[in-house]
């Protein structure tokens, strides 16, 4: 009996879900950011609790408050803030994107593997929806307000990275327990097969072959796709974490100004 290839073709299955995972999360060798102090946004305020006890925070017309006190600023230093604020815009919806995106390539992939060995009905194939179904609605409970207004707070976090990071342990902790008791239905599955096939594995194998190239040809593709957008992402952080760094150094007040510290894919002019 041959029962490595498929078993093989699951394992593989559960790779691609936690390589997606792995583009939403932004967090690699490329790009890799950390949040030094609390950042808020909401309703276009983007707020910033600096190391030192200070709050900062710039509106969606670019003004600037420390402290709530408003900062008269020269013409450049204007423009390290207006760069600042419409990269963190810019990069904040970009994530959630890019989060969305990958918990449906993972529900997708998950789904179609699940389904084939078990059939679509199979009571398993549904928790998986059931578990996709209620991380995507409560990632839009916790970064979206009622009226779809994207919310952020980082004091909320339990990981220091970008802020993505929120809800990654659970995804991964949930995903791991569906796997752990899918097992027993897995070997069900293939039992079934062997019983009503006399024994002869080949032509399952054959089946399940075929079935993991194609979906692995189709997840590939949404990959690439997301991993081109986490790469966009990082470079929109790496101009925000430039901005910052002038704003550092050039004005009063934001001497500990350090919100994004990247390991990674840093901009260099």
């Amino acid at each position: 009996m041959k029962t490595r290839t498929t078993l093989s073709i699951i394992a593989a299955g559960m790779l691609v879900s936690g390589a997606v995972n792995a583009h939403a999360e932004f967090n690699n060798d490329h790009c890799d950011v950390e949040l030094d102090g609390n950042i808020q946004y909401y309703k276009g305020l983007l707020t910033v609790d600096m190391n030192n006890g200070s709050t900062m925070t710039i509106t969606d017309d670019y003004e600037l408050t420390i402290n709530g006190e408003s900062v008269s600023l020269t013409s450049e230093q204007q423009r390290w803030v207006e760069d600042y604020y419409d990269q963190i815009d810019t990069a904040i919806p970009m994530t959630l994107n890019i989060a969305a995106e990958g918990l449906e390539i993972a529900s997708t992939a998950v789904g179609e593997v699940f389904g084939e060995l078990l059939g679509a009905d199979d009571e398993m194939v549904r928790e998986f929806d059931d578990l996709f179904t209620g991380l995507s609605q409560e990632m839009k409970t916790r970064f979206y307000d009622a009226q779809g207004n994207i919310r952020v707070n980082s004091n909320e976090f339990n990981q220091p990275g970008w802020f993505d990071n929120a809800w990654e342990n659970e995804f991964e902790a949930r995903i791991e327990s569906l796997v752990s008791q899918s097992v027993g239905r897995i070997m069900v599955a293939i039992g079934t097969e062997m019983m009503f096939g006399d024994g002869d594995m080949t032509a399952f194998e054959q089946k399940m072959e075929r079935f993991g190239e194609s979906i692995e040809n189709r997840v590939e593709k949404q990959a690439r796709a997301l991993e081109d957008d986490a790469e966009a992402l990082c470079a929109v952080l790496a101009k925000a974490d430039y901005a910052e760094k002038q704003m550092q150094k050039h004005i009063d007040g934001l001497d500990d100004l350090n919100l994004l510290d990247m390991k990674g894919g840093e901009l260099k002019m």
